[in-house]
């Protein structure tokens, strides 16, 4: 099999459609060219050629007529192949390939696209974003660095990025199910007790009941931990007493009377102590705060 993409400057859009493709077709040959007989001569096409066939492997996304999604952005060549490769590298896990789509390949498609999806607040520093890292890795002008040996080196990047973001959230899936299983065996809607940390961030977010999560540290200890809002990225439904905040060891467990008290972080949305026992009391203090 032969994969072609345009030669010259490249994009995220390329450089993941290309780490998509050898993940599917290992032994596939890439070869970057805008010449009309080599690209007619290729397999899949992408970013390049003026056509979105997918029954005849094109995936160019420049003309007319290559679609958006229903939130209006516009497909790159990286989201049409995504539409019909990602589930197969997802292993038919859809759960897995909307994650993916929704975290990292609409973001890419905006980017190539030149949609602003980001919105400054008072901080003015906008995020140095995949596509942004991506570019960098073309050569520059001080050097003798080549296109297409600086595209290979990309697309190790991208394919490492694509099988870590498929193996987290696979995991994180399971992670989410043995959550909920916990969590529904819990004696109080307001907590639960996991015997092992496994993630369960947007899984507690979705329980309304829920204020706190108490678990196992992998570095030892217990914490206890509050949980967010379903639509918050850093509030807490109920955190931790004030008086705590900021507090370590003897002083915290002065305060809380708790022998063991390891620490409360300053904005009062985790704290932990040495054992099992210690961290339930903590829990039983702040639900009764």
């Amino acid at each position: 099999m032969i994969i072609a993409t345009h030669n010259g400057k490249f994009h995220a859009d390329d450089v993941f459609g290309v780490s998509l493709l050898k993940q599917l077709y290992p032994d596939a040959v890439v070869v970057r060219s805008r010449d009309e007989a080599v690209l007619g001569s290729a397999d899949i096409v992408l970013d390049v050629g003026g056509r979105y066939v997918p029954d005849e492997g094109r995936f160019d996304h420049h003309q007319r007529g290559a679609g958006e999604r229903a939130n209006g952005i516009a497909y790159s060549a990286f989201g049409l192949l995504w539409q019909h490769y990602g589930l197969q590298f997802c292993d038919g896990d859809e759960s897995v390939f909307r994650r993916i789509d929704s975290r990292l390949v609409e973001g890419i498609d905006a980017v190539d696209n030149g949609q602003e999806i980001y919105t400054l607040n008072d901080f003015g520093t906008k995020p140095f974003d995949l596509s942004s890292v991506l570019d960098l890795f073309n050569p520059i002008s001080s050097t003798d660095e080549e296109f297409d040996t600086q595209f290979e080196l990309a697309t190790v990047l991208a394919t490492q990025i694509l099988i870590r973001l498929r193996s987290k959230y696979a995991g994180d899936a399971a992670a989410e199910l043995e959550f909920v299983e916990t969590y529904q065996k819990s004696s109080d809607p307001r907590f639960v007790v996991l015997e092992r940390f496994v993630p369960h961030g947007r899984a507690a977010s979705a329980q309304p009941e829920l204020l706190f999560t108490v678990f196992p540290n992998t570095n030892g200890g217990w914490s206890i931990q509050t949980v967010k809002p379903a639509d918050s990225k850093f509030g807490s439904r109920k955190l931790l007493p004030e008086s705590w905040r900021g507090l370590n060891g003897a002083e915290l467990a002065a305060v809380t009377g708790v022998a063991g008290s390891v620490f409360c972080h300053k904005a009062g949305f985790i704290g932990a102590a040495d054992t099992r026992e210690g961290a339930l009391e903590l829990l039983a203090l702040a639900l009764a705060e």
